[in-house]
């Protein structure tokens, strides 16, 4: 019997996936006595797989349950006993009623205000139904122009999913108000803490730690907007005030009001227009929309364009502020310090930068080094050419510490224009102004100063308070908005989110699940491609029948760990169908094949259908971005425990999305950012060659299971070669490669022969040490999936020293005793 992928799903009780009508499989009795540690290592797994197959050919299933009578549609409820929609919707945005609002802000009380801004107040709730403390934006605006902020940051952060982001609850049409539901943050906005003066709160300054880490926190949340979504975002509002801080002082950045869609300009891809499901352009590109102070330098030009770039220069500006205490524009100080960025420049150019430290900080608490190396970082990001900029991908590499050495060398600013020119108005030279530091005009007149934008336009727009989930929005030009009441269209506010989708509507979709229409067999399940409402491409995979219990655990995890991930790189949740007694879950779907697929399933012939080395090294640089994500850059950390090349959907361009999240497990974080696991359940459960040596004897789900699983996946995309082939010599890849490498022979004999030689040499080294260095027996000698994004960003020079430590075979033999033992059983069974 031909077997093209052996999948090994172990339950913690092996009569968990019984098919019906059969006992359920006996668990092995342990014997007394002392034994080989891997003597019965496989035993259970051939006990398993023998009774399976031979059920398979007496009920013709195999993982499915016999298929009952069609039954009636009924609400699917999990083994829990919990409603699925509940459970699939819990963390996506909802509608709230007014009065919830109301009640829970004890009547819009003036003591429940958190901050206020141009656009109205920000409200503490506290919601009667379950106590949960929420903030609640109230738009006091009105016009049609407010509408679309308001709809844009509705759309913009009801997908979003990232750890340094503020996460939006929902919102509230009432009447002619418009309220958007946030998180509660207990620390309130960075600008609160950090410029706050001991003296009159008795709060100690911020310390540099977490300084560092809302740094970090930031810059993690800038790469994501602009480079790990769909659809590119760029903020165009960063500022301290807009910089949230959660009960453990970690950066969650807010209000979206401002921001701008654009579609990714993507390596090596020919893109076809494809249709999204939001694009905004809310403001002409000769708009300016910021706050003085953070704005870039191009933005007072005529007819500029917001690119991420401007967002950079933001970012460095906070960091300025941050590691200096001082607010980017403070009149209180001397003329030549009211502008923090130029102060800074000059003290650079004297070679003083250390002394825009702030003074506050005590001594020995941090690192002159480290507090140099942040303010020229926050330099280079405010350089006047924004070509001359790094990009955040960049920024989040350094501050990790995974690009060492130098940095890029600051110019001198003599030559840079200023970024506010300031002139006097008296002869007292050094005044301090007592007016206010906050900016509402394009000219703001003291006593003693007054300061002119130094641009051809002053067509900006900017906050004149403090703010807290505040959008800094006016009119240009002085144009008053238009108040004019207008009947909003039903749908303006809709926010798409997964739903459960009628049987009917799939059907219809897949042409009764034609097999025209099938397009691969993933895990657990058959996938279908289709159209719904004839407008979105979509792929539905049907599991089987709800009667299973295993299947059942399988599609309500998968519902509910995709439902709360948002990630270029990962495949998105449109919805899912529990009627007829199937359970089916339907994905956003642009997909041309499975990575399998175009790895391994060919007649040896070179043509159209041979992937193309730049294709694979850009497939593994966004699969490691996915897992980046899943591993560091969420709520949670998501440990996703089936990363396999058949869990890689591949679109026409050649981008992957990792799917397959039925074996997912969340880890959360306690206060100590450390992870604890939600479930305690430590059976082994994956496919056969991509799980580690340490997963497959303890069961235990950790990152560096994940690391191994994609260091396979490498070794495959390398190669050609299946993860596991029992039509081979050699059963695991891994060992294959194990023998190359002992053996000293050249690495160059691995890669793919129908590449017929046309790859990049280095990329190919790179790849092929990264696989072998992630494949590791030992976790401890693996990389971080952090580092390995720096690595095939070319950042490896350090990697080929401190990664490329050899493993004896014996030692390799001995770890991977159980999957040396399993692949002798399975031989022995007649599997090929």
């Amino acid at each position: 019997m031909k077997v093209n992928r052996l999948c090994f799903i172990l339950p913690a009780d092996f009569n968990e996936i019984a098919p019906l009508g059969y006992p359920p499989v006996e668990k092995p009795v342990k014997k007394e006595g002392k034994k080989h540690p891997y003597r019965d290592c496989g035993a259970h797994f051939v006990g398993f797989i023998g009774d399976s197959l031979r059920r398979f050919y007496g009920s013709r299933c195999l993982l499915h349950c016999a298929n009952p009578r069609r039954q009636q549609s009924s609400v699917f409820h999990d083994l829990e006993g919990v409603q699925m929609s509940e459970k699939v919707g819990g963390d996506n945005p909802r509608i709230f009623s007014y009065a919830e609002l109301y009640i829970g802000s004890k009547g819009f009380c003036q003591d429940e205000i958190l901050g206020s801004g141009g656009f109205g107040r920000v409200y503490k709730a506290v919601l009667p139904s379950d106590g949960t403390v929420v903030a609640v934006k109230c738009l006091a605006e009105k016009g049609e122009r407010f509408e679309k902020t308001f709809a844009a940051e509705l759309v913009a952060v009801a997908h979003l999913r990232h750890r340094n982001l503020v996460r939006l609850r929902g919102w509230c049409v009432h009447e002619d108000q418009l309220l958007l539901v946030y998180d509660y943050m207990p620390n309130r906005s960075l600008d609160r803490v950090l410029f706050r003066r001991p003296e009159n709160t008795g709060a100690p300054p911020l310390n540099w730690d977490r300084r560092r880490k809302i740094v970090r926190g930031l810059a993690a949340a800038l790469f994501y907007l602009h480079e790990q979504l769909e659809t590119q975002i760029i903020h165009r509002d960063v500022k301290t005030s807009n910089v949230m801080l959660d009960s453990q002082y970690n950066a969650r950045l807010g209000d979206f009001g401002l921001a701008r869609w654009l579609e990714h300009e993507l390596e090596y891809q020919i893109r076809t227009p494809a249709t999204k499901r939001h694009q905004f352009r809310l403001v002409d590109t000769t708009r300016i929309g910021g706050t003085i102070g953070y704005l870039p330098p191009e933005s007072f030009q005529k007819r500029s364009v917001a690119t991420t770039k401007s967002d950079v220069f933001s970012f460095g500006v906070v960091v300025l502020e941050v590691v200096s205490g001082r607010r980017a524009v403070d009149l209180t100080f001397p003329d030549e310090q009211i502008i923090l960025l130029d102060w800074i420049r000059r003290l650079s150019d004297e070679d003083k930068l250390l002394q825009a430290g702030d003074s506050q900080l005590i001594d020995g608490s941090y690192k002159l080094a480290d507090m140099e190396r942040f303010l020229h970082i926050g330099l280079l990001c405010t350089l006047h050419n924004p070509l001359l900029r790094p990009n955040m991908k960049w920024v989040v590499e350094v501050l990790s510490g995974n690009i060492s050495g130098k940095l890029p060398t600051l110019p001198s600013f003599e030559s840079h224009p200023l970024y506010i020119s300031l002139s006097s108005s008296s002869n007292t030279s050094g005044s301090k102004s007592t007016a206010s530091s906050r900016l509402s005009t394009a000219t703001a007149t003291t006593s003693s100063v007054n300061i002119t934008v130094s641009f051809a336009s002053s067509d900006y727009v900017t906050a004149t308070e403090e703010t807290i989930y505040e959008t800094a929005e006016f009119g240009v030009n002085g144009s008053n908005l238009s108040t004019s009441s207008s009947r909003r269209p039903t749908n303006f506010f809709m926010v798409d989110t997964p739903r459960e989708i009628p049987f009917k509507e799939l059907i219809v979709a897949t042409d009764n699940f034609a097999e025209s229409r099938r397009v691969a067999e993933l895990d657990f399940g058959t996938a279908y491609q289709g159209f719904l409402d004839n407008r979105h491409h979509i792929l539905v995979k049907r599991l089987g029948m709800t009667k299973c219990p295993a299947l059942r655990t399988r599609f309500s995890s998968e519902l509910q760990n995709l439902a709360r991930l948002c990630h270029r790189n990962l495949v998105q949740l449109r919805g899912w169908c529990t009627e007829q007694g199937e359970m089916l879950v339907v994905y956003d779907y642009s997909a041309n094949q499975l990575l399998s697929h175009l790895l391994f399933h060919h007649n040896n012939i070179t043509g159209s259908s041979i992937l193309q080395w730049r294709h694979r090294y850009n497939i593994i640089k966004s699969l490691a971005s996915a897992i980046l994500y899943l591993h560091e850059e969420w709520d949670e950390q998501v440990i996703h425990r089936n990363i396999t090349s058949s869990a890689i959907i591949l679109d026409p361009d050649m981008n992957p999305r990792l799917s397959s999240f039925a074996l997912a497990e969340f880890l959360t974080r306690n206060d100590h950012g450390h992870h604890a696991a939600t479930n305690k359940n430590k059976s082994v459960r994956g496919i056969f060659g991509y799980m580690s040596p340490e997963y497959i004897e303890s069961g235990e789900a950790t990152a560096m299971a994940d690391v191994y699983s994609f260091g396979v996946v490498v070794l495959e995309v390398v190669s050609g070669y299946m993860a596991a082939d029992f039509r081979q010599p050699e059963v695991l890849l891994v060992k294959r490669v194990h023998n190359f490498e002992t053996r000293k022979r050249p690495f160059e004999e691995l890669v793919d022969i129908r590449l017929k030689e046309e790859y990049n040499t280095e990329e190919f080294l790179r790849l092929t040490k990264l696989g072998i260095a992630c494949t590791r027996s030992d976790p401890k000698l693996r990389p971080t999936i952090r580092q390995i994004v720096s690595i095939l960003d070319g950042n490896d020079k350090s990697f080929m020293e401190e990664w490329q430590r050899k493993e004896g075979s014996e030692e390799w033999k001995e770890r991977n005793a159980c999957s040396l033992s399993l692949v002798r059983r399975i031989h022995a069974l007649g599997l090929h």
